[in-house]
């Protein structure tokens, strides 16, 4: 069967090759140096996840509209959907220690023991990240340079799946979603306060962009950015979006990034040549842009709202100004956006912006309707 594959054109074979399962077009990729790079370029789509429990991969992936409920069966966590593109959910396996290793420990001191079985949680969960960026960082350093669209499920981004998309992901890829919340972990090590905040700052964002001694590696053909518990400081953000002109869905969730820094730079607003390069003054750096949304981003204001209620309509949307130099948006969303009042938002969308599709901060209820709350703020 292989010999016959090999004299049909690329076009007919990758066809071929794009209605197979997951671990079939592995298979046939390991049949000879042809088959590899032909099911190396059938790799389009895909969607990994990395975890340390089968409930957590599910929960997180029915989120994330990954799978429905629907497809839940046996041959879950690896299922594939259409046409070339796959959904992969790994569970890293629990390393058990042999007995040698056992009888080991047992004649540590306690001191020694602690050194090298670290229980401070934060080590715990920096290993966790190093472990899930390894299986990412190899997956992409394979297929990177066919993918064209990319999502990663994982607590936080390291270093080296940042080199392996910034070294194989360069041109191609238009689409990349890092989904880094995942509220219904709270057992373990986590904290359920660890998904309400942005993970800690990483120079590993440079990696993406391209700068310093990486400046000759980084993405610059994405036009869908989604970033979820990022870490990417407010300049690496202006940088990495500066870096992706063709941009035109930025949804960024619990990111660090959504600041007035990065907000006023993004609608043409106090813009510095020197820092930014020379852009043209008529046009904002978003202007581009489709789809923004700022999901429970709590520093997006640049001036103080207080007594908005009195504001003239002219300036109803001070603090939001940046808003009017994104003037191709079509769906703006300020969801959990807790400081910024509803009706704030809504005036200014009516009165200046007129925006098809805006998501309000929270919803106003109705008097008497009963509000239905999350059980672990209680």
């Amino acid at each position: 069967m292989s010999d016959i594959i090999s004299f049909l054109p690329l076009e007919i074979v990758l066809q071929i090759l794009s209605h197979l399962p997951f671990e079939s077009l592995l298979a046939f990729g390991e049949t000879s140096r042809i088959n590899y790079q032909s099911h190396i370029l059938c790799f389009r789509c895909l969607r990994l996840g990395v975890f340390e429990k089968r409930t957590h991969s599910i929960i997180s992936c029915l989120q994330a509209g990954w799978i429905k409920a629907d497809q839940l069966g046996d041959i879950f966590p690896i299922e594939r959907e259409t046409g070339s593109d796959y959904t992969i959910s790994i569970i890293r396996p629990k390393i058990k220690p042999t007995k040698h290793e056992l009888s080991s420990k047992r004649s540590l001191k306690a001191k020694d023991a602690r050194r090298r079985c670290p229980t401070d949680p934060s080590v715990m969960q920096d290993q966790t990240v190093r472990a899930q960026n390894k299986i990412f960082s190899r997956l992409v350093n394979r297929y990177g340079p066919s993918l064209v669209k990319l999502e990663f499920m994982a607590y936080d981004i390291h270093i080296e799946s940042a080199m392996a998309l910034g070294t194989k992901c360069q041109y191609l890829l238009r689409h990349l979603a890092l989904r880094f919340e995942h509220q219904h972990i709270r057992d373990g090590n986590i904290k359920p306060s660890t998904w309400r905040h942005p993970a800690p700052c990483s120079i590993a964002w440079n990696l993406l962009i391209g700068i310093g001694q990486y400046k000759h590696i980084g993405i610059s053909g994405l036009k869908t950015l989604i970033l979820e518990r990022a870490g990417i400081t407010p300049w690496q953000l202006t940088m990495l979006v500066k870096k992706n002109p063709d941009l035109t869905v930025l949804k960024l969730k619990t990111c660090h990034g959504a600041q007035p820094d990065f907000l006023n730079w993004l609608g043409g607003i106090e813009q510095n040549a020197d820092d930014l390069g020379d852009t043209d003054s008529d046009t904002a750096p978003g202007d581009r842009l489709e789809v923004l949304w700022l999901e429970n981003c709590h520093q997006i204001l640049t001036r103080s709202i207080e007594g908005h209620e009195d504001f003239a309509d002219k300036i109803c949307d001070t603090g939001l100004e940046w808003v009017r130099g994104l003037r191709n948006l079509n769906s703006l969303s300020f969801s959990k956006c807790m400081n910024l009042p509803s009706e704030y938002v809504e005036r200014a969308n009516k009165t200046i912006w007129k925006i098809p599709d805006v998501t309000l901060p929270f919803y106003n209820y109705e008097e008497g309707t009963p509000i239905e709350v999350d059980p672990i703020f209680l």
